[in-house]
């Protein structure tokens, strides 16, 4: 099968990504890193497993032979760096629309041996009926090639437009593996029934990063600012602090007793006057 790939130059990349997503719930984004980035990346990911001692998961569905790293932007610059990739964040914002959050990081190191991941939605927990506009958007970071032999993520195109939240599948033909080379990006609907496939190789570590974003007035997978130190924060470039919710949706949803929450980071903001508005 042909998947729907762009090249990370297209001049209307963020137009083809809306319209890719929104027809067949996905698109593969490619050349968004180069390969030296992937190398530094994937040393990154085994100095925080190494450092903090991460082990496999513990049940199927997080893979025995498999290892996860959540809450990345707090482990190092270079995750950060790719939360605000400009081309990436053009094509999410086509699709949910702008005042959206970075609702998790997460590194998912996939080793020989695992088995495929049960497929799923990343929007389960939405209790909207389905299909409805996107509310999330994953995006899945290649660091390393992704074959249908070492894991590459599986998924069924077009199902975040089936009604049912539970995976039905009626000929396994309908799976297909999202195989791309290091540093493509695949963006997909959360609708959209995936999951990490096996790896059958000998000794190919498959290493992958999820990225995942929500509509600004959603409630993020991952508690980013608890889980931030606020003199960390304060140190982040202003668009991550304002991803991982230092920032106010539509200029109403978000404040602290009237104030903008940059304030908490000695950001110096006036109070916003469209709530004034409003309350009056």
């Amino acid at each position: 099968m042909q998947l729907n790939t762009v090249p990370v130059d297209a001049p209307d990349l963020a137009s083809q990504v809306q319209t890719y997503v929104e027809a067949d719930g996905y698109v593969i984004v490619s050349d968004v890193i180069d390969k030296a980035t992937c190398a530094q990346l994937v040393d990154e990911v085994d100095r925080v497993e190494s450092e903090f001692e991460i082990e496999f998961g513990k049940n199927e569905f997080e893979g025995f032979q498999t290892r996860r790293i959540f809450n990345l932007i707090a482990r190092g610059p270079l995750f950060r760096e790719l939360v605000i990739n400009e081309p990436v964040l053009s094509g999410v914002e086509a699709v949910l629309g702008d005042g959206f959050l970075l609702s998790g990081t997460t590194s998912m190191h996939i080793g020989p041996g695992e088995t495929e991941q049960l497929l799923h939605a990343d929007d389960g927990m939405v209790s909207l009926p389905r299909p409805h506009p996107a509310t999330m958007v994953t995006t899945m970071w290649a660091l390393t090639e992704f074959t249908e032999d070492n894991g590459a993520t599986r998924f069924v195109p077009r199902s975040h437009k089936h009604p049912a939240i539970l995976p039905q599948i009626d000929d396994e033909s309908e799976v297909v593996s999202a195989e791309m080379p290091a540093g493509s990006v695949m963006i997909f609907h959360a609708s959209t029934w995936h999951g990490g496939g096996p790896n059958s190789t000998k000794g190919f570590e498959r290493y992958g990063l999820s990225i995942q974003y929500v509509a600004g007035w959603c409630r993020q997978q991952q508690n980013l600012m608890l889980g931030t130190p606020r003199e960390l924060a304060a140190s982040y470039p202003r668009k991550l602090q304002e991803l991982i919710g230092y920032s106010m949706y539509r200029n109403v949803m978000g404040h602290v007793d009237r104030q903008h929450p940059l304030t908490l980071l000695g950001t110096d903001i006036a109070p916003e006057m469209i709530w004034d508005k409003m309350k009056r």
